[in-house]
């Protein structure tokens, strides 16, 4: 039966050979359970070194160093959480609180405070610890996310400030009380 295809009556050994399960003696099953079992942990200690090796890149502060860390380093857990963070910070947190109340990135345990409400709706990646998370990629992105959003409202306020703002409303009514001028005047 070599080089037939797996089904659930019979297994792959290690030497490569796939074999039906009744033909296999327990020696062999002890060793085919071994080796598994070692490259289970080697795949875990390289998981692990991945992880570890990640957060220290991930820690970065400033816009830049932000927008890299997405580029380079983000799993695609980590952008599925930052999507729902920017959700979560633009309907339910900006419209009541646009100013972050003081020391609002450091961990908390506190089930009202800002990290756990963000912590709350994101999905922790095996290996990591709720802290270690916040502290590595989930405070930086909120972070990220807040900055984004008081620009807009700081530019926005310019704008109006200049007097560059353009009220897309009322030039439309302006629009339609001149047409409706000039197609009277001519009847």
């Amino acid at each position: 039966m070599s080089g037939a295809t797996p089904t659930m009556s019979s297994i792959g050994l290690a030497s490569g050979e796939t074999r039906d399960i009744s033909t296999i003696s327990n020696e062999e099953k002890d060793d085919l359970i071994q080796s598994l079992q070692q490259e289970l942990d080697e795949l875990r200690e390289q998981v692990g070194e991945f992880n570890d090796l990640r957060m220290s890149v991930i820690k970065t502060t400033g816009k830049n160093g932000v927008r890299k860390l997405k580029e380079k380093y983000l799993t695609t857990t980590d952008k599925v959480n930052a999507n729902e963070i920017a959700y979560l910070l633009r309907e339910n947190l900006w419209p009541h609180v646009k100013l972050m109340p003081e020391k609002w990135h450091k961990w908390s345990e506190n089930s009202k405070s800002i990290c756990q409400r963000i912590m709350a709706i994101v999905g922790l990646p095996s290996g990591f610890t709720p802290e270690d998370y916040w502290m590595g990629v989930a405070r930086s992105l909120a972070n990220e996310k807040l900055c984004a959003m008081r620009s807009n409202i700081k530019q926005s306020l310019f704008h109006q400030f200049k007097g560059m703002y353009i009220n897309t409303t009322s030039v439309l009514q302006n629009l339609f009380i001149n047409i409706v001028c000039i197609i009277f005047h001519y009847v």
